[in-house]
């Protein structure tokens, strides 16, 4: 009785186990990244962005100089959307912040993260507009 126990929760162990790997496999699947080369002079600056959302966001610069880069969600769907953002810290550093609908956005509602070279922005929001529309600001760079 006890062995046929141990062996019914080692099945179960190992088949919960395989099930976790296939879920976190497809999970990475879904999410999708898309790299934007930039060119601003004669220098070009690529700006890639990771995200879940269903189609390729819009990754421009401003019509007037200024240090931020804007990025896009368009599209009708509702849904939970993720992306990371990565900037070359030459083309916007310094102090970063996000800016979404028009709204600077409070420093916990996002991760900013710094390998040395290039700055990262992670968010979570939920996409409501047909278009989502954030920038990212920094006050040295291009």
């Amino acid at each position: 009785m006890a062995l046929t126990l141990g062996v019914v929760i080692l099945i179960t162990a190992l088949l919960a186990g395989f099930l976790w790997v296939d879920l976190v496999g497809e999970k990475k699947a879904l999410s999708k990244l898309y790299t934007y080369p930039i060119s601003v002079g004669e220098k070009t600056y690529i700006i890639t962005v990771d995200t879940n959302w269903t189609s390729a966001p819009k990754v421009y610069l401003p019509e007037i100089e200024s240090k931020y880069v804007n990025c896009d969600f368009i599209g009708p769907n509702r849904e939970t959307v993720n992306f990371n953002i990565t900037v070359p810290t030459d083309f916007i550093g310094g102090n970063i912040s996000l800016v979404w609908k028009y709204y600077v956005q409070n420093a916990d509602r996002y991760v900013l993260s710094n390998n040395g070279t290039h700055n990262s922005l992670q968010m979570t929001f939920n996409h409501t507009a047909t278009v989502e529309h954030f920038e990212i600001h920094g006050t040295e760079g291009i």
